[in-house]
């Protein structure tokens, strides 16, 4: 009679090999999401900026008074303030919430590498709901988004 052996288990050249494979996978892998990051920054502050475009909307018709978005163009921050009740003016106004600081760590509005290109104004929020059109571009390394404020307070976000 033979003495038969029970081999269980996985060779080295086939551990070898497995390994190898999976390390490859794993840095694909890796390089995409990392090069996609930028883009989720980038579509994260737009997000952030529409909504501050509904919120000042909502604030300005519930409030009764007008509202309005402070856009630093070259920067990497914008502001939400109503309007002042003192003094003859409305602006300077009293700010609302927190500073939107897209390079700050400690801020809930935290992205990255994004900033404002551009804006063509200031868009001021009426107790009607209506506003002054605005277009404000954000750029960052993945490229760049234009978002449209139209007059009726609608908001539209644009490729490039």
């Amino acid at each position: 009679m033979g003495l038969r052996i029970n081999q269980t288990g996985f060779s080295l050249l086939e551990t070898i090999l497995t390994t190898c494979l999976l390390s490859l996978i794993m840095a694909v892998v890796g390089y995409e999401v990392h090069r996609l990051i930028p883009k989720y920054r980038l579509n994260g502050a737009v997000q952030s900026i529409v909504s501050d475009f509904h919120l000042a909307r909502m604030k300005a018709i519930g409030q009764n008074c007008y509202f309005r978005i402070q856009i630093f163009p070259g920067q990497n921050y914008y502001l939400l303030e109503r309007e002042s009740s003192v003094g003859s003016s409305r602006w300077p106004g009293v700010q609302e919430g927190n500073l939107r600081n897209f390079s700050g760590p400690d801020s809930p509005y935290y992205y990255p590498g994004v900033y404002v290109e551009s804006s063509s104004n200031n868009p001021v929020f009426s107790p009607r709901g209506t506003v002054v059109g605005t277009t404000v571009i954000l750029k960052n390394s993945s490229g760049q988004k234009r978002i449209s404020l139209s007059s009726l307070g609608r908001v539209k976000v644009h490729e490039g």
